[in-house]
This record gives structure tokens, sequence and C-alpha cells, in this order.
């Protein structure tokens, strides 16, 4: 993993050097809250919401 800034939201993330993947604050949190079923539940109805607009 190298430290790597991510310019849309202006803060810095990691990149592994082997696959590319990108690791940032937002997505540890989502993946933080979709490890319990009231998180994950959560997430999908903010996403379904979103759909709507």
């Amino acid at each position: 993993m190298v430290p790597e800034e991510i310019r849309e939201v202006n803060q810095m993330g990691w990149r592994c050097v082997m696959c590319g993947e990108h690791i940032d604050s937002l997505i540890l949190e989502h993946r933080r809250k979709m490890s319990t079923p009231e998180g994950a539940k959560q997430l999908s109805e903010k996403r379904e919401k979103a759909k709507l607009n």
C-alpha cells in the first residue's frame, strides 16, 4: 500500500501497488457498517433514496 491523494475529496487514501485497490476513510466506514445487518440495511435504504431523487 502506498499513500495517494484522492483529489475528488481532497484527502489522503491508500492504493495497493499489487491490485490497484483504493482505500480511504469513506470506504472503510462503509465496510465497517456492512459488517452488521443493521448497518447494511441503513446503507441500502440510503442507496434506494438516492435512486428516487
